[in-house]
C-alpha cells in the first residue's frame, strides 16, 4: 500500500507545515506511521520530523525495542532519542494497573520532552480505529459517563503543543501494510496477545466476532465516540458557566449548592477536564459530593484518583495534584540559569517577572546560594521590613492555606535567612520598584535518564 492511500484529515488548528515528534514503540503501528510522515516531509507537508521512544523497563526487551525504533527513524535519516522512564508505584488505593501508571509515565516524559522542543511542535502516537474502538468499548464496560465515551481526541493541546492521531479512524490494516512494505523489521510484543489483560481480550476475541456479524462495527463505534465527543464539549461548557468564574485551583462549594445532582457532577467533570486529568471513577465521584453536603464542617472529605485528588476545606474545594505534595530533601540551588530538580519530578525555573510582582525577587540575590527545603518548626516568617516576624503556622492559618500544602511547600533560605514560601510569598528580598525581578516556576515532570 502507498503511503498516500491513507487518507487523513489535517485540523484546522495545526501549524501550517508543522513540526512533527512521533512517539515510537517499534511496531508495525508506529512503523506504519513513520513511513506515512515521512512521506508527508518529502512532499513539503511537514517541516520537520523526529521520533522519540519511551523505554519503561517492563520487559526485558524493552531497551532493544527502543534502539530499533531508533534505527527505523535512522533508515529514513531522520533525528531519534530514546527516554527511560521509571514508574510511579502503585498508589495506596491500589486500583492503578501496571499498563495505567506506565501511560501516565509515558504522557509525562513525553510532554517534558516536547517542552525541549521548538514552540508549537506536534506530538504523534499511532493509535488507530481498533485502538479508539477498544478504548470506547472499556469506557462503556465500566459505565462512564460521556465524558469517558469521547475515547480520544484526534488533536488535543498537549504540553507546550499538540497531541496529534492522525489515524485514529485508520484501520490498522492500512498502518501494518505500510510498515511489511519497508525492508525493516519491526517489534512484536508477546504482551500484546495475552487476552487476560482486557484490551487483548476486546481486540483478539470479541470485536473479530462482532465484526464477522455486523461488517461495519469499527466505523458505527468510531462514529458514536465522535458523537459522545460533541456531546461533550456542550457540557464542559455548560460547566464553565456553572462554575462562574475561570476555571483555577480552587471552587466555591457555594456553586454546588445551586446546582442539581448531575449537573454538580457534570461541574466537577468540567474542572477535571480543564485540569488535564482523566475523569475519576464514576461511582466515587457521586460518593464524594454526597459527602460534601453531609460531612461535619470540620472534616475534608477527599475524592482520590490516580495522581490527582479533590479536597472540601472550609467552604471550597481545593484541586490537588498528588505528586507535588510529597516530601523532599534540602537542595542547593546555585547556577540559577539552570533548573532545579526537587525529588526527581518537580523542576523549578526562573522566569523575568513584571514590575512590581509580589512573588519577584530582586536580582541582586541571584548571585547567593538558594536552599530549597521543607519548611521547620522554627520558621518565623517576616512579611515586610521592619514589621514583627510571625510563626509560620499562624500564617498559614490566617490565609487559608490547607494543611496538605503546608508540609510540601518549599522554603526558600537566602544566607540562612528564610527569604520566601515558593509560589505563595516572599519578604524583604523582593525586587525594588522599577528594578529587575525574577520569578521561581514550578512543572512536575517525568523522571528522566
Amino acid at each position: 500500500m502507498m503511503p498516500d492511500a491513507i487518507a487523513v484529515a489535517w485540523p484546522a488548528r495545526l501549524p501550517a507545515k508543522p513540526r512533527i515528534v512521533l512517539a515510537s514503540s517499534g511496531g508495525a503501528d508506529s512503523l506504519g506511521a513513520l513511513v506515512w510522515l515521512n512521506t508527508q516531509r518529502v512532499h513539503g507537508l511537514i517541516a520537520d520530523l523526529s521520533v522519540v521512544s519511551i523505554n519503561h523497563h517492563i520487559h526485558p526487551e524493552s531497551a532493544n525495542w527502543s534502539a530499533l525504533a531508533v534505527r527505523q527513524a535512522r533508515h529514513f535519516g531522520l533525528r531519534a532519542d530514546t527516554i527511560k522512564v521509571d514508574l510511579p508505584p502503585r498508589s495506596p488505593e491500589g486500583h492503578r494497573s501496571l499498563e495505567a501508571r506506565a501511560r501516565a509515565a509515558r504522557y509525562a516524559a513525553l510532554s517534558d520532552y516536547l517542552a525541549q522542543q521548538p514552540m508549537g511542535s506536534v506530538l504523534v502516537t499511532a493509535h488507530h480505529l481498533s485502538d479508539q474502538v477498544e478504548t470506547f468499548l472499556l469506557a462503556a464496560l465500566r459505565g462512564s459517563s460521556v465524558a469517558g465515551l469521547c475515547a480520544m481526541p484526534a488533536l488535543a493541546a498537549f504540553g507546550s503543543g499538540w497531541h496529534w492521531r492522525p489515524f485514529i479512524h485508520t484501520p490498522a490494516a492500512a498502518l501494518h501494510a505500510l510498515a511489511q512494505g519497508t525492508s525493516m523489521p519491526y517489534v512484536v510484543d508477546p504482551s500484546n496477545f495475552d487476552t487476560r489483560y482486557d484490551r487483548n481480550f476486546l481486540r483478539h476475541d470479541i470485536l473479530p466476532l462482532l465484526q464477522a456479524r455486523f461488517p461495519r462495527a469499527l466505523e458505527g463505534l468510531s462514529h458514536t465516540a465522535r458523537q459522545a465527543a460533541q456531546d461533550w464539549t456542550m457540557l464542559t461548557e455548560l460547566a464553565e458557566q456553572d462554575s462562574g468564574a475561570p476555571w483555577a485551583d480552587t471552587l466555591p462549594l457555594a456553586r454546588l449548592h445551586t446546582l442539581d445532582p448531575a449537573r454538580q457532577a457534570n461541574l466537577i467533570r468540567g474542572w477535571v477536564k480543564a485540569q488535564g486529568a482523566l475523569m475519576p471513577p464514576k461511582t466515587k465521584l457521586y460518593e464524594w459530593i454526597r459527602q460534601c453536603h453531609t460531612a461535619h464542617p470540620a472534616q475534608r472529605p477527599t475524592l482520590r484518583w490516580g495522581d490527582f485528588a479533590i479536597t472540601r476545606y472550609r467552604q471550597h474545594l481545593y484541586w490537588r495534584n498528588l505528586p507535588q505534595e510529597a516530601g523532599f530533601t534540602p537542595v542547593i540551588w546555585n547556577d540559577k540559569t539552570q533548573p532545579c530538580l526537587i525529588a526527581g519530578n518537580r523542576r523549578l525555573t526562573l522566569t523575568r517577572a513584571t514590575v512590581n510582582d509580589p512573588l519577584a525577587l530582586a536580582e541582586c540575590w541571584l548571585s547567593r546560594p538558594w536552599i530549597l527545603r521543607p519548611r521547620a518548626p522554627q520558621d518565623l516568617l517576616n512579611k515586610a521590613p521592619n514589621q514583627p516576624k510571625q510563626d509560620l503556622k499562624h500564617w498559614f492559618q490566617q490565609n487559608n492555606i490547607p494543611p496538605w500544602l503546608r508540609d510540601s511547600v518549599m522554603i526558600l533560605e537566602i544566607d540562612q535567612q528564610l527569604a520566601g514560601i515558593v509560589g505563595l510569598i516572599t519578604q524583604d528580598y523582593y525586587q525594588a520598584k522599577e528594578q529587575v525581578g525574577w520569578r521561581i516556576t514550578i512543572e512536575v515532570t517525568a523522571n528522566l535518564d
